[in-house]
């Protein structure tokens, strides 16, 4: 999953110094250090750590967990993982890890499968859908993680902006140009408002990829980044260029963010706590999670959002079957392959990802859980009454090709949609680049699909 909610894509690393099974200062007794990324936005994992924190000590006396906060953004994250991965004696037991990630880890060795530990865990088989288990899965067929969230993407948008410039609600798109004539209306009619915004720089990482490139691309007429029936990657192309087209149509029409806006981190917060609270945001390209600052307990509690925030699909490039496009992610607890202590490490993911923990976790940010029970509690959807909407998103969403060479072909995306967002090239010239780079970023010539 995929989130640039105050920039946050969370990521948590439980680090137990695999080279040493015990706390030589604690009379013997073991210890699992978390390590977390720290967001004062985005709370909702550090709570559910403490929760699970407490209830694996009074499960384990032997155990102790210790929960340090890492402070910066999702790529400085992973920088620091893939250097604590380089060593047996750095290297993390577990690892809060996005899905998109986790058959490259697979690949490199660094991860360990659950499945003879998931075998002995009810909780696996009764209560977590087939379908949410592959996010986890790697090319061996072997399951690398615990899903702890999912997700779905779609389009946000101001009732009272809508209201102004005379547009309908509710309003339900059919095709791009029409979310680009309601961004046009809004322009001409309301002052002061930033008609539409989505991700679209590199500094926002995998939201510019997911929430930005591939929600246009596989709306498009068979667009993919893939093909699955050839097994190679696919070398741009008209579906490639015209999801580009329409991020250059956005900015060079200023419909979107100013510049300034479109490259900073911190986007998602100017999005969630000031442009929509103040009605000063028509339409907004985002995820399931957005509406999490706004409820009880949020970091910017906003009890009228209900009324004032509406929810639709994102349409189809010209409206073609199924009509709306959505894509799916989510984040798992991984096993790092060179831990000695698994079953310890395991029995933290069962307590994290208990009912009470998802439940937590789940109302808390917006995600869409994972789990059977929770998603059946009438708590879940208590205060959030667009989860329904985000959750039937399922019946059109799409899936990353979570290979082992996607983080490369993300990054290349990104290399595009910033090129456009500034202008320095058009859709077509972006396009040759990624076209250009694209055989270095999957490992040969022989591995793409030219279109």
């Amino acid at each position: 999953m995929i989130r640039r909610l105050a920039g946050s894509l969370l990521a948590l690393t439980l680090v137990a110094g695999c080279g040493a099974d015990s706390d030589p200062n604690a009379s013997g007794s073991k210890e699992l250090e978390v390590v977390y990324r720290v967001e004062p936005t985005w709370p909702y994992l550090q709570k559910m750590l403490g929760e699970a924190k407490k209830q694996y000590e009074a499960a384990h006396p032997g155990i102790k967990i210790k929960l340090t906060a890492v402070q910066g953004t999702n790529e400085q994250y992973y920088t620091k993982l893939a250097l604590l991965n380089r060593s047996a004696d750095s290297a993390p037991d577990l690892y809060f890890h996005d899905t998109f990630q986790v058959n490259a880890d697979v690949a490199a060795g660094k991860l360990a499968p659950l499945d003879e530990y998931l075998t002995k865990w009810p909780d696996w088989s009764a209560q977590f859908p087939d379908s949410v288990k592959q996010a986890a899965k790697g090319g061996d067929g072997k399951i690398y993680g615990v899903p702890i969230s999912t997700d779905t993407r779609g389009l946000w948008y101001h009732k009272d902006v809508f209201a102004q410039a005379g547009l309908p609600v509710p309003w339900e798109p059919k095709t791009w140009n029409d979310v680009l004539t309601a961004a046009r209306t809004i322009k001409q009619k309301v002052s002061g408002v930033v008609p539409f915004s989505m991700y679209s720089a590199k500094i926002h990482g995998e939201a510019s990829t997911m929430q930005g490139f591939e929600m246009l691309l596989y709306g498009t007429p068979g667009g993919t980044l893939y093909d699955d029936t050839q097994k190679k990657w696919v070398a741009g192309g008209k579906n490639f260029t015209d999801a580009l087209t329409f991020v250059n149509t956005v900015y060079r029409e200023e419909l979107g963010p100013k510049q300034a806006d479109a490259h900073n981190a911190k986007l998602g917060d100017k999005i969630n706590l000031e442009w929509f609270p103040d009605a000063k945001l028509g339409i907004n390209l985002d995820g399931a999670w957005a509406s999490s600052a706004w409820k009880p307990g949020g970091v910017k509690p906003w009890p009228e959002w209900t009324q004032k925030i509406g929810w639709t699909r994102m349409p189809t490039q010209n409206g073609e079957e199924p009509g709306a496009v959505s894509m799916s992610g989510g984040w798992v607890m991984a096993m790092s392959s060179y831990t000695t202590q698994k079953q310890e490490a395991f029995d933290f993911i069962t307590v994290a990802a208990n009912k009470e923990n998802s439940m937590s976790y789940s109302v808390g940010t917006g995600d869409l859980a994972p789990r059977k029970d929770v998603a059946a509690d009438p708590k879940y959807s208590a205060d959030n009454p667009s989860i329904k909407f985000w959750t039937d998103l399922a019946e059109v969403t799409h899936y990353r090709p979570a290979y082992e060479a996607y983080p490369k072909v993300s990054a290349q995306i990104q290399e595009a949609m910033e090129a456009i967002t500034t202008g320095a090239v058009t859709p077509e010239e972006a396009t040759a680049a990624y076209v250009k780079a694209l055989p270095t970023a999957v490992g040969g010539a022989d591995k793409v699909l030219a279109r």
